[in-house]
């Protein structure tokens, strides 16, 4: 499936930049992995800790009380706020719960991810 996507990218000369938190740069590091990825991978943003979403990305405090750093709200809000510092064609953001702890509930339990493309 990599393969395929770097592939149809670079066909099309389509650039990709990845904003990760949850996955923690993961995402990126198997797209360098692919021998076209000079010509697709712009780079990554590693939003892991809250600083870097509110310091770096200027996502409003208010918005991740609202909904939690980890949520499809906050995961859209780092793709508008990434759009505005990196040049990109496609744009792919993830959060998520990976490990007990932070916005943790019954309706959004360890394992849960949420991910945006643009």
């Amino acid at each position: 499936m990599l393969k395929t996507t770097c592939n149809i990218l670079a066909k099309k000369k389509l650039t990709i930049f990845f904003l990760e938190s949850a996955s923690a740069g993961y995402l990126s590091y198997k797209f360098s992995l692919n021998p076209l990825s000079g010509n697709i991978l712009v780079g990554s943003l590693v939003c892991y800790d809250l600083s870097v979403k509110e310091d770096l990305l200027k996502i409003s405090s208010k918005l991740i009380q609202r909904h939690t750093a980890e949520s499809m709200q906050v995961s859209k809000e780092m793709i508008k706020k990434g759009k505005k510092k990196i040049k990109a064609d496609i744009y792919v953001s993830c959060t998520g719960l990976l490990k007990k702890g932070g916005s943790e509930s019954k309706e959004k339990p360890v394992g849960t991810f949420f991910y945006c493309i643009d």
